[in-house]
């Protein structure tokens, strides 16, 4: 009897098991994604990163933020990574190497001045040629903002006086923001949105007849692991929460 009855315990001790085997396969799967991000849109991105954990804690998201072009030579030498936000020259790039899973527009981004709060030594685009004025700007072989900056000064008649007051390169983004704040430049050519993490910084809106905008687009790659997971958090970024981030941190919606 005692023998059966023990039998019996075991029986749906196993029945206990496979059951939670089962709920707990069904549950949603842990899932990691690797983004890569140009720095312009880090305030962005860290926002949707918040908003998205809340309905799919299951979803690790990872960024690397960087220059544009240093993400996308990261890409491929590492030949990894889920997603790529970034300017669509770059996408492109990916597409005509079998890299591409697809893409969809984001946002865009107009260049600016950036100045610091209250200082008047540039006050409009003519004061970037003053005599004296320090100028820096991101390296336009590394990234989109540099890119930007070095074709609206192009696009300038003041062009070489300009360039005259230029100290110097960095090599992403964040570098010349700090050479501002610090007092070691006087002005910024990059996107306008930066000024609005950092409340000691102001715009200098460039002459509308010179200036550009720059697209910015999400890429699903095809070193992606998950790909159904980053498809989702792709369309999520271009959704109305993705969208209301980029607006907040200064970017503009793509008029379609």
């Amino acid at each position: 009897m005692f023998c059966k009855l023990n039998s019996h315990k075991m029986r749906a001790m196993l029945i206990v098991s496979l059951l939670t085997i089962m709920v707990t396969s069904c549950g949603p799967k842990e899932t990691s994604l690797d983004v890569y991000a140009g720095d312009a849109a880090k305030k962005a991105m860290l926002a949707i990163q918040e908003s998205y954990a809340q309905l799919h804690p299951n979803i690790t998201i990872n960024y690397n933020f960087a220059a544009s072009d240093t993400l996308a030579a990261t890409i491929r030498t590492l030949q990894q990574g889920d997603l790529y936000v970034g300017p669509p020259k770059i996408i492109e790039s990916f597409n005509q190497d079998g890299l591409l899973v697809d893409s969809y527009p984001l946002a865009s981004l107009v260049p600016a001045i950036i100045v610091r709060a209250g200082d008047n030594i540039v006050a409009s685009w003519d004061d970037l040629a003053k005599e004296g004025v320090r100028i820096t700007m991101l390296n336009p072989e590394l990234g989109a903002a540099g890119r930007a900056a070095d074709k609206v000064i192009s696009n300038s008649s003041l062009n070489d006086q300009i360039r005259a007051n230029i100290t110097g390169f960095a090599a992403d983004a964040t570098a010349p923001v700090q050479m501002l704040v610090d007092g070691e430049v006087d002005a910024v050519i990059i996107w306008s949105g930066v000024a609005q993490a950092n409340p000691n910084l102001t715009i200098v809106e460039i002459p509308e007849e010179i200036n550009s905008t720059l697209e910015i687009w999400v890429a699903v790659l095809t070193y992606t692991t998950a790909e159904n997971d980053a498809l989702a958090f792709a369309e999520f970024m271009t959704g109305s929460d993705g969208l209301q981030a980029f607006g907040n941190a200064g970017f503009f919606p793509i008029e379609k």
